[in-house]
């Protein structure tokens, strides 16, 4: 039977919980014989964590995370921004890609979810996957996951269960403005898109309970046995080392921010996720756009679309061509994103760009506040 390591913290910071899976992760290397690491931890209350690919400061309140000494971060993971506390579970599996049977990223999500299914179908929860990463209590979300494969080939699995959830707490810190409604029907609002184990099972969850139960299905469908190893005092030493260079680093923290010129803004909810397209112009001319969002896939076709539209017209017919060539010469399936998602968030962004509608932060990805009501129902 093959040993993994098993490793517990709790009440972590943001940049030191990021950069230990991280370390974790770099530890298979073509020439290691590192075993494959499973990590159980808690954020202290609270971290904020926004997804690989977004406009940090789009989906965090910097200033109010600083007022209220709350951590915050970006993670190697796409999706979107998460609050995570002392009752949040996370859970980080690293590993070589060479370890496990797969053709296509999806189904790793699969293989590392079904553990964590099976401990919520034992505490009485009937859980199942979501094509959009996410797993699902009926059409309430209890947990988000995250897959990273890294250039050299090794996997990082980040899924975040919610044992409870303070909305109005983490409705503090993560941009989820609807400013004609109520502060309580905001709170109701997020609710109906929320569950948690201990309002389904209507008493308080330990951690240490749902802990224990991850452990046993990790092993039992894995067919290993889990070594406790906690980190020694030189491997804290490197991981240190990785949150300076990444996780308290203000290019990584803020990277995917708008330029200052940046004019026009869009939003468009898309099957792989909310897309957030900033534009500036230069006369009738593109002088830069910035696509960010909470997908999950890498960026690479976004990148190359960004570059291709500089310095280009502001036409319609141009930008159409641009989207189209990058997707010929790239497998654009992988995205998960219609060209016409693209194009008609670049386009309309370019507009508001034109007439001068300067972009705000108002919005997310519950209720984009400026949109027009069709708009609305788009990205709701």
């Amino acid at each position: 039977m093959e040993n993994w390591r098993y490793i517990e913290e709790h009440k972590v910071s943001a940049s030191y919980g990021l950069g230990v899976d991280e370390f974790l992760m770099d530890q298979h290397t073509s020439s290691s014989e590192n075993p494959i690491y499973l990590r159980l931890y808690t954020y202290k209350n609270y971290s904020a964590l926004s997804g690989r690919f977004q406009d940090l400061s789009a989906e965090i309140d910097i200033e109010q995370c600083n007022q209220e000494g709350f951590g915050y971060s970006r993670r190697l993971t796409g999706g979107g921004a998460i609050i995570m506390g002392e009752k949040q579970l996370g859970i980080c599996l690293a590993a070589p890609s060479s370890a496990f049977s797969w053709n296509h990223v999806r189904e790793l999500y699969e293989l590392f979810s079904t553990p964590i299914i099976q401990t919520l179908n034992e505490l009485g929860i009937n859980a199942s996957f979501r094509s959009k990463n996410d797993l699902e209590v009926g059409s309430k979300k209890i947990a988000g996951l995250g897959v990273y494969l890294s250039p050299e080939g090794n996997i990082q699995f980040h899924a975040s269960l919610l044992l409870d959830m303070d909305i109005p707490e983490m409705m503090k810190v993560l941009k989820i403005p609807i400013q004609k409604y109520s502060d309580k029907k905001k709170i109701l609002s997020v609710s109906q898109r929320l569950t948690t184990i201990s309002k389904e099972l209507v008493r308080e969850v330990s951690i240490a309970e749902v802990s224990d139960l991850i452990k046993k299905n990790f092993s039992k469908h894995f067919n290993i046995e889990l070594v406790e190893g906690a980190l020694t005092s030189e491997e804290k030493s490197k991981v240190k080392e990785i949150e300076l260079n990444r996780y308290l680093n203000d290019d990584w923290i803020f990277q995917n921010s708008p330029q200052a010129d940046m004019t026009g803004m869009s939003l468009k909810k898309t099957s792989a996720g909310l897309l957030r397209t900033y534009i500036g112009l230069k006369g009738n001319t593109i002088k830069s756009v910035l696509i960010t969002g909470d997908f999950f896939e890498q960026s690479e076709i976004l990148n190359q679309i960004e570059t291709n539209l500089k310095w280009s017209p502001l036409e319609l017919d141009n930008v159409e061509e641009v989207v189209r060539q990058v997707f010929d010469k790239t497998d654009g399936s992988n995205i998960g994103m219609e060209q016409e998602d693209i194009v008609s968030n670049i386009w309309r962004a370019g507009q508001r760009a034109m007439i001068g509608e300067k972009y705000t932060y108002n919005g997310s990805c519950y209720y984009p506040e400026g949109e027009k009501e069709e708009e609305k129902q788009e990205v709701g």
